[in-house]
């Protein structure tokens, strides 16, 4: 059962290509940064993230997003200095999977085109499952399309075990205990 959430304290991270990016954990203020990410993403990366093809964020999914519950949510953004203060270049979130199986988590990950071949989906990925277990999860799991390789790859490169949904075959389920 999860726990309730400690703070998270920021931290830098040297990725793999050299560049530096803040990972620290979701606000509210992140708003408008997660909008512009968002924005910046492509049509193919919105659909692989979302697994639909998606023009504009959901205001109420955008603001669910920026105010995890604590306990049961947990989001990590990746931060680069800018013009007008900073671009969330990665963001990387578990949720709850449902009330009646509270020691079980959903991730979901996404990073800025340009940052792609990083390193930092890994980061992100690892840190979320770190925290999953701090959390007090005991079990992650993902969805995700079947012709994500990179993103398979990532998974079972994590320790997540892949199995075809029976009903879907354009999906993958990742799983793994924490």
């Amino acid at each position: 059962m999860a726990k309730p959430t400690a703070s998270y304290r920021p931290r830098r991270l040297q990725l793999r290509d050299g560049r530096t990016v803040t990972l620290r954990a979701i606000s509210p203020a992140d708003a408008p940064e997660i909008a512009q990410a968002f924005e910046r993403l492509s049509a193919d990366s919105r659909y692989s993230r979302f697994m639909q093809h998606k023009r504009q964020l959901d205001p109420a999914a955008l603001d669910r997003g920026v105010n995890p519950r604590p306990g049961r949510d947990f989001a990590f953004v990746a931060t680069v200095p800018a013009n007008d203060g900073i671009d969330i270049v990665g963001a990387a979130q578990y949720v709850r999977v449902g009330e009646d199986d509270p020691s079980t988590c959903e991730f979901a990950l996404t990073v800025a085109e340009d940052w792609r071949g990083s390193g930092l989906a890994r980061q992100l990925l690892a840190s979320l499952v770190r925290r999953a277990r701090h959390d007090g999860y005991t079990r992650m799991e993902g969805t995700v399309l079947a012709d994500n390789s990179k993103m398979l790859a990532l998974a079972r490169r994590l320790g997540f075990k892949a199995q075809s949904e029976a009903d879907d075959a354009g999906v993958v389920q990742v799983e793994r205990a924490l």
